[in-house]
Formats: structure tokens, sequence, C-alpha cells
């Protein structure tokens, strides 16, 4: 009858032990599960950024270069005209 009873103590001592283990490892899960949340929600706002903001395509590069390029050589006229003017001031200030 002894054996029996140690039989049964031995038995309620592991099922103590295995529903703590269950409950730790439910606790975890929750937490697990909190962060999976927390990274789905991350990865999908940096999509919806990335969507939003999308980078520049080379015809849009092309065309900003272009305008670049227009505007240098509208500065470079308006410099050369000044320089015209500023000769003439010269030439005029020489002719006093």
């Amino acid at each position: 009858m002894e054996l029996v009873k140690d039989k049964i103590d031995s038995i309620k001592i592991k099922a103590k032990q295995l529903a703590l283990k269950v409950e730790r490892l439910e606790k975890e899960n929750e937490f697990l599960n909190r962060k999976i949340k927390q990274l789905e929600t991350k990865q999908s706002n940096i999509h919806i950024a990335q969507v939003s903001s999308p980078s520049p395509t080379a015809s849009q590069k092309a065309k900003v270069e272009g305008k670049d390029a227009k505007s240098i050589k509208k500065l470079k006229k308006e410099v050369s005209q000044y320089i015209k003017e500023i000769d003439k001031c010269i030439e005029w200030m020489k002719d006093v």
C-alpha cells in the first residue's frame, strides 16, 4: 500500500511541475505573439512608407538632370551678360 501512495505522490508532483511548465509556456507564447504583432505592424508601416515615397526612376532623374543643365546654361548666360555690362562700365570709367 505504501508503494501505491508513493507512486500517487510522485504523479501529483509531476502533474504540478507539468502545470507550471504549461503556464510558463502559455505566458511565453503570449509574449511571442505580441512581438509578432509588433513586428508585423512595423513591417507594414515600412512597406507603406516605401510605397508612398518611391525612389525616383531613371527617367525622373534624367528630367531633373535636364532641368539642372538648363538652369546652369541660363546662369552662364546671365553671368556672361553681367560681365559684358561690367566691361562696358569699365570702358566708360576709362573715358572719364
